[in-house]
């Protein structure tokens, strides 16, 4: 009896040995400082938390060799970088990063993806608006494999995704994507480093009374009627359910897709340029602007 006590002492102090460290990549962003406190709140282990937002490269780096901790909770792209590049041979679990494919995701890394899933995305809009058959989206190569897959799984629900690809010097063709029913804004950083030419795309949709689907509320001041965005405190409570997971030794999903969502439905913008959508379907939306 007393073996089997020590044994479960042991993997109990084991379980909680590890030196957990939540980096921020700046605590003055909203997003980043919702997911820390989340996250604070539903994870009941010891941890440490540094924010970087004003810390130059030199500090970070002898904060993290000094505290060398066994596993970072990376909120940001920044936060993320700084942890691969000095301790790389550490467990990183990360959340807050637009396109995380582009960091080059490798063995122990784990995260979830800032993005709904393209296929509730395009389940929601085509039950929100049932006339919406084509859908336009603008990509580059930092989203191509994001446009692929919203391309096959709009084909396997009877939607035909038509795209423009773009570069830092391509001109966007309006005509070409006035030619569908809505349009899906993704975070693309070329697409979104200019922001006069990205509102110019947004108006001109919004005056040929196209549906634009984002991924912000930020748009809805610029066009958008449908807001399909993920929801950060339900995140920050997967992180802490992932690092669990991992303490304890249990299998789970290493990159997962966003468990919670939030729609909001600009119903005033919709009735003004004659958008037609489901009434019925008022039932997915968490938000309605009237």
């Amino acid at each position: 009896m007393n073996k089997i006590i020590l044994i479960a002492v042991l993997f109990v102090f084991d379980l909680f040995a590890k030196e957990i460290l939540v980096l921020n990549s700046n605590a003055q962003v909203e997003k980043y400082d919702l997911l820390q406190k989340e996250f604070e709140k539903d994870f009941k282990g010891s941890h440490k938390v540094l924010d970087i937002g004003n810390m130059n490269v030199k500090e970070v780096k002898e904060y993290l060799y000094d505290e060398y901790p066994d596993i970072v909770f990376a909120i940001g792209a920044k936060a993320y970088k700084v942890a691969n590049k000095f301790i790389p041979e550490k467990e990183i679990f990360f959340s807050g990063i637009i396109n995380y494919k582009r960091l080059g995701i490798s063995k122990k890394r784990y995260g979830v993806a800032n993005e709904v899933y393209p296929g509730m995305k395009l389940t929601l809009a085509s039950s929100f608006f049932g006339n919406m058959k084509k859908i336009a989206i603008v990509y580059s190569s930092y989203t191509q494999e994001l446009f692929k897959e919203y391309k096959a799984i709009g084909s396997k629900m009877g939607l035909e995704i038509i795209g423009q690809k773009i570069d830092k010097d391509t001109k966007i063709d309006k005509k070409k994507l006035l030619q569908s029913d809505g349009f899906i804004l993704t975070s693309d950083p070329i697409l979104l480093k200019d922001k006069e030419i990205l509102l110019g795309l947004l108006k001109t949709l919004q005056e040929n009374k196209k549906v634009i689907i984002a991924y912000h509320e930020l748009f809805l001041q610029y066009g958008a009627s449908f807001i399909v965005k993920v929801d950060d405190p339900t995140i920050a409570r997967q992180i802490s359910s992932m690092i669990r997971q991992n303490l304890a030794k249990n299998g789970f999903e290493h990159i997962q897709n966003p468990m919670g969502t939030e729609v909001i439905f600009n119903k005033k913008l919709a009735d003004s340029l004659g958008i037609e959508y489901n009434g019925f379907a008022l039932s997915i939306v968490n938000k309605v602007i009237e």
